[in-house]
């Protein structure tokens, strides 16, 4: 398939416009999860509110194949801790082995510094991949499997949680949720989803539907892709590459190196998972939500990104995950 340099750059916009609202970016900066995460708490000290110990804030790494996510997260979750004064956070690892693990696999064979590990976490579920990262590379230590007393507050800054039997985002939700009840944790304040920005907003969702029965206490919900992938036009086609739409695109993410880009999704791959996001976050009969599948909380998509998909959609012969 052949195509102008003028519908590669109709179909770079329609990709980011849908890249923008499935990544949900609402934590950017240590500023911004510091206030999400302990906002609320702060509030209930000012006006000398007593909190629940099983009320916490929690972040929630899921398991993907893109391993800056990794890093930025944990590093930040790590310096947040250390710079804060009596605050704490629950960090959940969940992942179990799915569909695209091969994917996490590969990039650890390929990373410049983790690929030391990859025969070690070959086979292994997505959140024990992610469990040797932080226990060698990030020195933390991760709690192990037996729950602590019901209601206890977590006796580090950091505490650390591993949840390895979820199969898709949904279940993250789900077991995650059983995770943190079964550690005493059963009413936090904030939970900070950090998600393969091709699915965040839709995993927080189904965060949403999974702790909607907590009436009156809901947690604050954010979502932290960690980056929003964004691609432009290149200056000449991609050498040793078909005429085809991905020969025409190349990666235009401000705060990344040529590195990093190499550790994401190839081109093809990345418009795939896009044109497949927008179907399932719909509310009909064949989506995730209420009125179809009820996994996930309704979410309204605007106008722009329904054209943007069909742009998209009709480029790539509407290819899903």
């Amino acid at each position: 398939m052949d195509i102008s340099r003028d519908k590669a750059s109709k179909v770079a916009g329609a990709a980011n416009i849908i890249s923008e609202f499935v990544a949900h970016e609402q934590v950017c900066t240590l500023a911004d999860l510091q206030r999400t995460l302990f906002g609320i708490s702060a509030t209930k000290k000012q006006l000398n509110v007593k909190t629940s110990p099983s009320s916490v804030a929690v972040v929630i790494l899921c398991g993907s194949a893109i391993l800056s996510i990794v890093d930025t997260v944990v590093s930040s979750v790590k310096k947040l801790v250390e710079a804060m004064g009596d605050e704490s956070v629950v960090l959940v690892i969940t992942g179990g082995i799915g569909h695209s693990t091969q994917l996490l696999y590969d990039a650890v064979a390929r990373h410049p510094k983790y690929n030391g590990i990859s025969s070690q976490v070959q086979g292994q579920p997505e959140a024990r991949v992610f469990q040797a990262i932080v226990e060698q590379f990030f020195h933390l230590e991760v709690e192990n499997d037996n729950p602590i007393t019901t209601g206890k507050r977590p006796t580090q800054k950091l505490t650390i949680l591993i949840e390895d039997a979820s199969t898709n985002c949904a279940l993250n939700a789900v077991y995650t949720r059983k995770v943190l009840d079964q550690h005493g944790y059963t009413s936090p304040c904030s939970i900070v989803v950090a998600q393969d920005p091709t699915m965040c907003r839709r995993t927080i969702t189904a965060f949403e539907q999974v702790y909607s029965d907590k009436m009156g206490g809901t947690p604050v919900f954010a979502g932290w892709p960690t980056f929003v992938p964004k691609v432009s036009v290149r200056a000449s086609r991609a050498q040793n590459q078909a005429g085809g739409l991905t020969s025409y695109l190349r990666y235009d993410i401000a705060e990344f190196d040529k590195n990093q880009n190499e550790g994401l999704w190839g081109m093809e791959r990345l418009m795939s998972l896009l044109v497949g996001e927008i179907p399932r976050m719909r509310d009909n009969e064949n989506g995730y939500g209420p009125r179809g599948k009820g996994s996930i909380v309704h979410v309204d998509i605007p106008p722009d990104v329904e054209d943007a998909w069909i742009i998209l959609g009709d480029t790539l012969g509407q290819e899903t995950r």
